[in-house]
């Protein structure tokens, strides 16, 4: 079964999972969780990146981010996990990756999915039974979205700020949405749409990006023709690029 080229729309959220190699446990200690988070936060400034939720796990990462463009999401990756790799290594007095390859990503119908991914990602540590609730979890972006913390990896998302006017009311809104927001039937298409590189949307969003990048937005069992210019990923470019193209 072919692998699809990674799809990256411009300011379209994405769900990101990077775990790491063979599931090893690479955030081991709360020095190491906090190493992370500073990582990330020298990431986000050095791309045109927005971080609006994540969690982080022992073996692995979830992050719900909005990039500018395909070129800006590769340099938040690369330096966020280069910067970690060094960190862990120098401290373990090893060398080598950690990191399980290709990070995993799937693009997100923000207008119909966007709380179901905030959900899904802040719900990780109750769902591995590490805690009994999402607020008893510090590593996580559920403090600042649910109950206001200040946390200066966060972007809030345009959808987001929409929950209220005063950062107390959209804090108070969107913790009734997390409490009353059903997700159990969703979870595991989530789960493998982001293992697949694929879309997570409606029918009619799938084709509004199918239509927009000219290929596939899920596997097939046949993959494709990879030297074709209709396989090759265009999701990078501009949106008005695209446009432009198709007019």
């Amino acid at each position: 079964m072919a692998r699809l080229p990674r799809i990256v729309v411009p300011n379209q959220p994405l769900h990101i999972m990077h775990r790491g190699n063979n599931r090893q446990d690479i955030f081991e200690t709360e020095e190491d969780m906090a190493r992370i988070k500073e990582d990330i936060a020298h990431a986000l400034s050095k791309s045109d990146c927005h971080l609006h939720a994540y969690v982080i796990m022992s073996n692995h990462l979830h992050l719900l981010i909005t990039p500018a463009d395909k070129g800006q999401l590769s340099r938040f990756m690369q330096t966020m996990a280069n910067r970690y790799v060094r960190f862990f290594n120098a401290t373990r007095n090893r060398t080598g990756t950690i990191w399980e390859g290709r990070f995993k990503s799937c693009l997100i119908d923000s207008e119909n999915y966007l709380f179901t991914l905030y959900r899904y990602i802040e719900m990780n540590p109750v769902k591995a039974n590490m805690v009994k609730g999402a607020a008893n979890y510090p590593w996580s972006s559920y403090r600042h979205n649910a109950l206001g913390e200040e946390d200066i990896l966060i972007t809030e998302h345009k959808l987001y700020q929409n929950l209220a006017e005063s950062s107390a009311l959209r804090a108070e809104n969107y913790q009734k949405i997390f409490d009353t927001l059903n997700t159990s039937d969703q979870e595991q298409q989530i789960t493998e749409a982001t293992m697949r590189g694929e879309v997570y949307g409606t029918y009619g969003f799938h084709h509004k990006i199918s239509q927009l990048i000219s290929r596939a937005t899920r596997l097939t069992a046949h993959g494709g023709d990879r030297k074709s210019e209709n396989y090759r990923n265009q999701a990078g470019r501009p949106l008005n690029l695209l446009q432009k193209k198709k007019s």
